[in-house]
């Protein structure tokens, strides 16, 4: 694959934002073009405001006993940044932290965009949400599928729903996409982030209850929050089941959250097996309610 350098990056072929829908067959059409849809509507006004004042209590309490992520944005430039600079919250692992949570991961008007992108079989990545502060800095443009997967496959094998809970915009510091960026050739964050690179990144202007569903190799990164209010959005992403997720769900996720997931919920969250992944003493055939403690063989005497 042939790398860029400095002097065609602005030549790269960019594309404007397709037209936000409510149509999943279209959306589909606007992920092969686009590297992303955008799917409105996808939450009402009232899931909305039950997610955001869960979010809200949920980041206030992780706060208050310092747990968590803090951070400004450009610590991805290699800035060092004090505690003080810091006004944008990571709160992780979304499905143990309330009952509002769990039905984002194969809400029917995002995961069959998923499914479009990596097949019928996927698994989930991690869930967590971004609470950005007014006074961040600019996340670095990225792509989430490298180098987590540290091979650059000419395939998507990580793909992401953004659930926006606050409107997205250029004055809270709105997601950053640059549609078409899937079909680039090899190209260096050094470069994407140059000034050339930045320029062809802007936000989405889109409102609350909104998803994007984009895939691995789009490059994204957060904006500049200046409009003196938190913005919230809850980022999922996906992956194959034979890539290794950022979140380990079957370590992290809690008995009570598990005993509440549909059988379709728990393979997203990794409790099952894929072929030959994934099973236990060589079975294939691993229930999700598998337990280690007394089904797992252990020393045995004759």
């Amino acid at each position: 694959m042939k790398a860029v350098n400095s002097d065609d990056i602005a030549s790269l072929p960019v594309l404007d934002y397709p037209p936000i829908t409510e149509d999943l067959e279209e959306a589909r059409t606007h992920i092969d073009e686009y590297g992303l849809a955008i799917v409105g509507n996808a939450l009402t006004a009232e899931e909305v405001a039950v997610i955001d004042r869960r979010l809200m209590e949920q980041a206030a309490g992780e706060a208050a006993l310092r747990l968590g992520t803090i951070m400004r944005g450009d610590e991805g430039f290699g800035v060092k940044t004090s505690k003080e600079d810091r006004v944008s919250r990571l709160v992780w692992n979304l499905v143990n932290k309330g009952e509002c949570f769990l039905p984002l991961i194969d809400h029917p008007k995002t995961l069959p965009l998923i499914q479009h992108i990596l097949g019928e079989r996927v698994i989930l990545g991690s869930i967590g949400a971004h609470t950005n502060g007014h006074g961040n800095e600019r996340q670095p443009l990225h792509q989430d599928q490298w180098p987590l997967i540290p091979h650059r496959l000419p395939f998507a094998a990580w793909a992401n729903v953004m659930w926006l809970i606050s409107p997205n915009s250029t004055e809270n510091g709105g997601s950053r996409l640059i549609p078409g960026s899937h079909k680039w050739p090899d190209v260096s964050p050094r470069l994407v982030n140059s000034k050339a690179g930045q320029a062809l990144a802007e936000s989405v202007k889109a409102p609350a209850g909104t998803a994007i569903i984009f895939e691995g190799r789009v490059w994204h990164g957060n904006g500049l929050n200046r409009s003196g209010a938190v913005r919230s959005n809850i980022s999922i992403s996906y992956a194959p089941p034979w890539v290794r997720p950022q979140e380990n769900h079957q370590y992290s996720v809690r008995e009570e959250v598990f005993a509440q997931a549909t059988e379709r919920q728990r393979a997203i969250l990794g409790f099952s097996h894929f072929g030959t992944l994934g099973g236990h003493d060589g079975s294939s055939v691993s229930p999700a309610g598998f337990d280690r403690h007394r089904e797992s063989i252990g020393i045995l005497h004759p």
